[in-house]
């Protein structure tokens, strides 16, 4: 049991499990017949939001997106297994509510990342940031400042 909290424990392992698992149920889903594209589209966004957390291993940025497509994919779920519910066969519609079982955990896993990363939600902040960045005036370049000193090595401080 320890070896599963400590395996659960490292960032890398949760993301990669969230991706794989995701994608071997959407891609299952994905066989039956839809009928609309919306199912495809927010999954799709959903994938490539977990490739990009999976590149940027330092990006609080990235696992915010993933977390977020993620936590709305399953009102998104519901919506389209409600309405597309005769038009699906039976495998589709078995992988579609397996996936939406499995969003609530993996939506705590990213959480979890995002916080492990350096994230936090602030009171009021929809977009939250770890520090306030400066931009650099391009318009005025600043130049170095003269010294003093003598350019080259400094032999007397070697004695």
């Amino acid at each position: 049991m320890t070896d599963l909290n400590e395996l659960m424990g490292s960032p890398f392992v949760r993301v990669k499990l969230v991706a794989f698992v995701h994608f071997f149920f959407i891609s299952n889903a994905m066989i039956g017949s839809w009928g609309h594209g919306a199912y495809e589209f927010y999954n799709f966004l959903f994938i490539i939001a977990m490739f990009w957390t999976m590149h940027s291993k330092d990006s609080i940025e990235a696992v915010q997106s993933a977390l977020v497509i993620n936590a709305s994919s399953i009102f998104f779920d519901i919506v389209s297994i409600v309405i597309y519910f005769k038009l699906m066969n039976g495998w589709a519609v078995a992988f579609s509510i397996i996936n939406l079982i499995l969003r609530p955990v993996s939506v705590a896993l990213l959480y979890r990342e995002f916080n492990t990363r350096g994230g936090s939600l602030q009171t009021g902040s929809v977009f939250p940031t770890s520090q306030q960045r400066s931009y650099q005036d391009i318009d005025r370049p600043t130049q170095p400042t003269p010294t003093n000193s003598q350019p080259g090595p400094n032999v007397a401080s070697i004695f």
